[in-house]
């Protein structure tokens, strides 16, 4: 796998993978941050013949009815990841604000 958003942890999960094997993600989260990065993922363990089970449920990508509802459970990954990340930029720049984050202490004075 040689996208740049993926992970090591999911690059050694996947490895072992060979045809006919059927790997479980729990959340479409977990496999991947954006729908691209998702399909390049599903793509590739297609061609290897590797079915993906997600939350229980093996999703047959080749299916127009698989497809669709992979690409929906991605597409609101993306989006709960893109709520999280506001959140996240939102509460720091209130800390900022406040004075209550001024950044890392240095080591050395």
């Amino acid at each position: 796998m040689s996208r740049r958003h993926v992970s090591r942890g999911l690059t050694a999960a996947l490895a072992p993978c060979r045809e006919g094997h059927t790997p479980l993600v729990a959340n479409p989260y977990r496999l991947a941050r954006s729908i691209p990065d998702a399909r390049d993922i599903v793509g590739e363990l297609i061609v290897a013949g590797v079915q993906l089970a997600i939350g229980g449920s093996v999703h047959d990508p080749t299916d127009p009815i698989g497809r669709l509802l992979f690409n929906v459970l991605v597409m609101v990954a993306e989006f709960e990841a893109d709520l999280i990340a506001a959140g996240t930029r939102e509460g720091m720049a209130v800390a900022r604000a406040e004075g209550r984050l001024k950044g890392r202490h240095p080591k050395l004075s």
